[in-house]
This record gives structure tokens, C-alpha cells and sequence, in this order.
């Protein structure tokens, strides 16, 4: 009887201790992936890591700390009831798993809804930054009419073709005439859906209903649909005629 008291009680400090553990370890993940994303000082380079390890980071993050919560909630709990101690550990961890389970509902559906939101914006901000030439000039972001004479005929049929959602952003050095091709994947990122209002809604599939030549506008239709209430919609994107590169 001596023994099983004795290893309740170090199993319950275990507990505890596991609690602070997640926490730091919750903190730790969000520096090292700031400081990494501080690290990095080409634009692009910093706009293809927020968007391929953010959210992984962030729900590595979220993951602890729904467990370092859930460990000082059950040891604030269990307490309050009056067992034995030789069952104060079975009793812990039945709490235990019930918050984690808890936790893990509500944050999971708060990320998936409410955090693609915050990417979208922090991608946008990064995308749009000025970019500075090797000569230590702001270049100029050109707008679409303008992309396609300095775009190679490949990356024109590319941006067009309806296998992916492809886009191009080209910054101009006026001053010296240095240019700066970038391309983006349209399809993964999260748009706001009009029936809920969350950023939930991407590209399910795409079809050109008039393809461009170099005498008209072509017209690509996207259709999108919300992986949280389900909606449906179609976007008409006008696809600029070709154009013969000088």
C-alpha cells in the first residue's frame, strides 16, 4: 500500500512537470519559427516559407499548448474530489484526457476557420513589399497589362493553362532596367467565402471557357468551394491576349 501511494505521488508531480514542459515547449516553437522567418531577408524566400510551414508550425504550437492546459486544469480539478490516493492518478488522467479532447475540438476548428485568415494577410503583406534591385533601387511592381513583355512565351502558356492556377508578379528597376520574375500558386492559398465570411474557400478546379490569342482576351473560369460551410462559387478571370516578347 506504501509503494502505490508513493508512485501516485510521483506520478502526480509527473504531471505536473509535463504541464510546464508543454508550455515551454509551445513558446520554443513560435520563436524558432519567427526567428527562422526573421532570418530570411529575400521577400519571395520568406513569402514560400510562411506559406509552406506556418500553419505546420503554428499547430505543432497549438498542440502543446493544449496539453500543457489541459495538465493545469486537471491538476487544479482533480483535487476537488475526494479520492483515494492510490487512485488520485487514474483519476488525473481520465480528466486529463477529457480536456485534451475538449481542447483539441475547439482550437482545432478555430485554426482551420480563423487562422487562414491571418496567413492570407501576412502573405499579401510580404508579397506586396517593395522589392530593392542589386543596384539598391526600389523596383516597381508592374501591374497586369504590363506583365507579358517580359514574360518568356512558356510562362505566358503556363499562367494561362487551366492545368494549375498559376501567377506571375514582375518588378521593374526602372532606373536600370533589372527585372525580378516571381511565381506564385494561386490555388493553395484561402480566400474569403461569401456565405460565412471565413477564409476558408480555394480553388477546386478551373476551366477556360475562351482561350486568349493575340488579337482577343481569353476568359478562364475558376470555381471555388468553402471547406467549411460548403458553398459554391464560379469567378470569370480575364486571361490578357498574347503577346509577342521584344
Amino acid at each position: 500500500m506504501k509503494t502505490l501511494t508513493i508512485f501516485s505521488g510521483t506520478a502526480d508531480s509527473l504531471l505536473d512537470w509535463a504541464g510546464v514542459f508543454f508550455l515551454v515547449a509551445a513558446i520554443l516553437i513560435l520563436i524558432y519559427h519567427e526567428t527562422r522567418l526573421f532570418m530570411i531577408k529575400d521577400p519571395k524566400e520568406k513569402y514560400d516559407y510562411v506559406n509552406t510551414n506556418e500553419i505546420r508550425f503554428f499547430w505543432y504550437a497549438v498542440v502543446s499548448f493544449i496539453l500543457a492546459a489541459a495538465l493545469v486544469l486537471d491538476g487544479v480539478v482533480t483535487p476537488l474530489f475526494e479520492v483515494e490516493p492510490n487512485t488520485l492518478v487514474i483519476v488525473r488522467i481520465f480528466f486529463l484526457a477529457a480536456f485534451v479532447v475538449i481542447g483539441y475540438l475547439v482550437l482545432s476548428g478555430l485554426v482551420r476557420i480563423m487562422y487562414p485568415r491571418v496567413i492570407e494577410r501576412r502573405l499579401t503583406r510580404i508579397r506586396n513589399k517593395p522589392r530593392v534591385s542589386p543596384a539598391g533601387n526600389v523596383m516597381r511592381k508592374l501591374r497586369e497589362e504590363e506583365e507579358s513583355v517580359h514574360l518568356e512565351q512558356t510562362q505566358i502558356d503556363e499562367q494561362a493553362s487551366n492545368i494549375h492556377s498559376i501567377e506571375y508578379d514582375v518588378w521593374l528597376d526602372e532606373k536600370t532596367g533589372y527585372k525580378k520574375v516571381e511565381k506564385y500558386m494561386a490555388s493553395a492559398h484561402n480566400e474569403k467565402c461569401g456565405e460565412c465570411g471565413f477564409y476558408t474557400m480555394k480553388i477546386h478546379s478551373e476551366e477556360i471557357e475562351k482561350k486568349p490569342t493575340t488579337a482577343e482576351d481569353g476568359l478562364l473560369i475558376k470555381h471555388y468551394r468553402c471547406s467549411y460551410c460548403k458553398h459554391r462559387e464560379a469567378r470569370e478571370v480575364v486571361i490578357a491576349k498574347l503577346s509577342t516578347n521584344s
